[in-house]
């Protein structure tokens, strides 16, 4: 009897190692049984796969007026940037690294871009003098229909220190 007993053992283990080799697939992979339970996505804390209502906005959002003369009215320089004594040393550094290509380092228009790019306009002239800080703000962070949009690239802060900048380019240009 414990003779046949081992031989049914040893059947049962054969059969168990048959089912585990045999559950290969042709490239020699796993075949799952259910694949849905193991590649489910996992929900991780405080994540919600929901769609937010229409129409909400998030608690972080930024909101950008809609066109260029908008917002000239109503985004101003913040006191806090205006009034640091060195915005606009720093704002300059920006400047030179983002715009001084195409608009030159002193915000003239000529740049040491090939002729393939038109020329961009003088910042100096009375027109852009006259100007809100508002409507440079806009120009930085949606560009226009040759200017790139630099949104992305240059946080607000940094923005308004450019724009500190090109004040003192537009004083000693004019």
């Amino acid at each position: 009897m414990s003779m046949s007993m081992s031989i049914g053992m040893r059947g049962c283990i054969a059969l168990a190692t048959l089912a585990l080799v045999g559950c290969r697939g042709p490239e020699g992979r796993k075949i799952q049984y259910v694949p849905d339970m193991a590649d489910s996505p996992t929900v991780k804390p405080q994540k919600n796969y929901l769609d937010p209502p229409e129409g909400s906005v998030a608690m972080n959002a930024i909101l950008y007026p809609k066109t260029p003369e908008e917002s000239e009215k109503l985004l101003t320089m913040p006191p806090r940037i205006g009034s640091d004594p060195g915005t606009a040393a720093v704002g300059k550094v920006h400047y030179e690294t983002f715009c001084a290509v195409c608009h030159g380092s002193d915000g003239k228009g000529v740049h040491n871009l090939t002729e393939a790019f038109p020329r961009p306009p003088d910042l100096t002239l009375p027109m852009y003098l006259a100007r809100g800080d508002g409507f440079f703000f806009y120009r930085i962070t949606f560009g226009s229909a040759v200017m790139p949009s630099y949104g992305h690239a240059i946080s607000p802060h940094e923005r308004w220190q450019i724009i500190a900048h090109l004040r003192t380019l537009q004083k000693a240009g004019h």
